[in-house]
C-alpha cells in the first residue's frame, strides 16, 4: 500500500513547511479526521506520520500539472491530488493502487463515472456544521464491489481504492484525487461527468485542503526528479 520515494531529494533544504490553514475556502471544515480515518484504513501508524507533501502542481486550482513536462493544464486544478507523505523520520512515502479510501463523512453514494485515470465517486453529505448539503469527490479510484447509487455511507467507510494509472498515458503515479463542492439546488446527478464538475452553475468547488484535516508541506516540483517520481 505504501512504498518509499526518494526522501534524500523530497526532504531536502528547498522542502518548506505549511500547515492545512495555508489556504482558506468560504466554508470551513473542523476536525472532519480525514486524515485520521485514511491512515486507519490502511494500517499506517499514526505516531509515526508527519505531514502531507504536495508540489504545487498536486494543489487546489494549480495551473500547471505535476507529470510529464509539468506544463499547463487545460483547467485549474479542480482538488487536490493526495499522494505523498513523510513520516518523522523525514522519508517520504506514496500511496499506491492498494490504498483504501475511506468515506469523510456521513452520506449518500450519488453518482460514480468513469474519469480519465479510473472512477469517480460522488458522495453527498447534509449541512456539514450548517454549511447546507455539500459533496466529497473520490477520483482516479476503483469503487468497492457491490457500492451502487443511492447506497448510504458512515465516516469511514471503504468505498474504493486507488487506481493504478502507472500504466495510463500520462504515466502518473497512483494518487487520489480529493474534491469539495457546494452543489446548486436543481443539480442532477444520473449524468455526472467531470465537466459537471468544473460548471460553477452546478458545483462551486471549494478548497479541500481545509477538509484533509491534517498537516502538510510543499516541495519544489524539481525535487520530484531526484526522488525518481
Amino acid at each position: 500500500m505504501v512504498r518509499t520515494a526518494g526522501k534524500e531529494a523530497i526532504a531536502g533544504q528547498k522542502m518548506q513547511r505549511t500547515s492545512n490553514n495555508h489556504s482558506k475556502s468560504n466554508m470551513r471544515f473542523a476536525q472532519t479526521g480525514f486524515t485520521e480515518l485514511l491512515l486507519e484504513a490502511n494500517n499506517l501508524n499514526a505516531g509515526e506520520f508527519q505531514c502531507w507533501a504536495f508540489c504545487p502542481g498536486m494543489q487546489f486550482n494549480s495551473p500547471h500539472k505535476w507529470w510529464g513536462d509539468r506544463g499547463p493544464r487545460d483547467f485549474p486544478h479542480e482538488g487536490v491530488d493526495i499522494c505523498l507523505y513523510e513520516d518523522r523520520s523525514g522519508q517520504v512515502h506514496r500511496l499506491d493502487e492498494k490504498t483504501r479510501i475511506p468515506v469523510m463523512a456521513d452520506g449518500v453514494v450519488r453518482a460514480m463515472f468513469k474519469d480519465y485515470l479510473g472512477q469517480a465517486l460522488i458522495v453527498e453529505h447534509d449541512d456539514l456544521q450548517g454549511g447546507g448539503t455539500y459533496l466529497s469527490i473520490y477520483a482516479h479510484a476503483r469503487p468497492r464491489e457491490g457500492l451502487r447509487r443511492g447506497h448510504a455511507v458512515r465516516a469511514g467507510d471503504i468505498i474504493a481504492t486507488i487506481a493504478d494509472t502507472r500504466h495510463s498515458k500520462a504515466k502518473i503515479l497512483p494518487h487520489l484525487h480529493f474534491s469539495i463542492g457546494r452543489p446548486s439546488p436543481d443539480l442532477a446527478y444520473e449524468n455526472f461527468v467531470w465537466n459537471i464538475m468544473r460548471d460553477p452553475g452546478r458545483v462551486t468547488l471549494l478548497n479541500p485542503m481545509d477538509a484533509i484535516d491534517g498537516p502538510w508541506r510543499t516541495f519544489d516540483p524539481e525535487d520530484m526528479d531526484g526522488a525518481g517520481l
